[in-house]
């Protein structure tokens, strides 16, 4: 278990910037990685819930702003995102921890079986991420592929499309339990056709072929297991947009 040495609870951003140039400075939202992490050295706790970073809303330019402190209940309530999303926040944590935890933690984490940023991928979801020198948006694939990205910044906010048909296909032990492989297709507006997996690559991606993936293996499913079931799942999702 990780060891506190300090706590600090800033009530903006920008004292939450200066406050994570600490030594052993440590981000958290809802603290729920945290607390499982272990660590040899004492950490100094940033506290991001006073900072001003959370909420949904719907932006002027057909998207919508996903603010990093808000929790996964909260997304799985909001009126103002598509059915798949507010049901991939449902899916990510039990009701447990759905209420602690943040989109900003989940992207962080960059669970590799994270059906909720598979979804977001599949929105096209860019990342607002905010240092001392100013704030840059990032593709949040690119984000997944770079998390060198990170070091030194705050992710702020997250933007996706609110538009377009989405479909969901998945494979799970039961049907209450995570699931194994996830595939999210998403027809746009204009009629571009993306599709987006988790559990076959080590971080959620986009891709259009699931033939070209190498999934790793696990005790979960096998890396043949995994890429046969993108295949079958992809082909579901993309049919039940027809």
């Amino acid at each position: 278990m990780v060891k506190v040495r300090a706590y600090e609870r800033p009530a903006s951003l920008e004292e939450a910037l200066v406050a994570l140039e600490q030594s052993h400075a440590v981000l958290v939202g809802g603290g729920t990685r945290l607390t499982a992490a272990t660590g040899a050295e004492p950490v100094l706790v940033v506290d991001l819930q006073a900072a001003g970073l959370e909420g949904v809303r719907r932006s002027g330019e057909g998207t919508v702003v996903l603010g990093a402190t808000t929790t996964l209940e909260d997304l799985a309530a909001s009126p103002e995102l598509p059915e798949v999303v507010r049901e991939a926040a449902r899916r990510e944590q039990p009701s447990s921890l759905r209420t602690l935890s943040t989109l900003g933690g989940c992207v962080a984490s960059a669970d590799f079986e994270s059906e909720l940023l598979a979804t977001l991928l599949a929105y096209r979801a860019t990342v607002r991420l905010a240092g001392r020198s100013g704030t840059s948006v990032t593709p949040l694939a690119d984000l997944l592929s770079e998390p060198g990205q990170l070091a030194g910044r705050i992710i702020a906010a997250v933007e996706i499309e609110a538009g377009g048909d989405g479909a969901v296909a998945r494979v799970a032990r039961t049907p209450a339990d995570r699931a194994i492989v996830v595939a999210v297709a998403r027809r746009d507006p204009q009629g571009t056709l993306l599709l987006a997996f988790s559990g076959v690559a080590r971080v959620p991606v986009l891709a259009d072929d699931p033939e070209t993936l190498e999934p790793p293996g696990d005790f979960r499913g096998s890396s043949e297991y995994r890429k046969a079931m993108a295949e079958t799942l992809g082909a579901r999702a993309r049919e039940a947009l027809r």
